[in-house]
């Protein structure tokens, strides 16, 4: 999965994980913590994660900060099913490879904040 890259600002607890060989089209902001980036067909090539060792540990208490600053690799795999996002982060360490689903993300629900505020201006119309 090397055609992922990714980053773990320790600082500011952020996690970011993206297809180095895609490009982003869209960002979308499903809330405080995640922000996904989608290529044009509407495919996740993207995820950022903030408070992410705070986030994570909701889940799992193996994934601290600790943990998260010896990130060896890191990438995304993701399936669509009936309009919904179904995304598991792949996490390796040195000494550890954990697979960390996200809650599903429902797609028709959300839209770009630029989109919207285009739509609701009605520089789309």
């Amino acid at each position: 999965m090397n055609e992922y890259k990714f980053h773990y600002d320790s600082e500011d607890d952020v996690l970011y994980i993206q297809n180095a060989v895609k490009d982003v089209e869209e960002s979308i902001e499903f809330s405080e913590d995640i922000v996904l980036d989608l290529d044009r067909r509407g495919n996740v090539i993207g995820v950022e994660i903030f408070y992410a060792s705070e986030f994570f540990g909701l889940f799992n208490k193996e994934i601290d900060k600790e943990f998260l600053e010896g990130l060896q690799e890191a990438y995304i795999e993701h399936k669509d099913f009936r309009n919904v996002w179904f995304i598991v982060l792949v996490l390796q360490s040195k000494n550890k490879q954990i697979y960390q689903p996200l809650p599903p993300l429902k797609k028709s629900e959300y839209i770009s904040p630029v989109v919207q505020y285009f739509q609701i201006s009605g520089a789309l119309n």
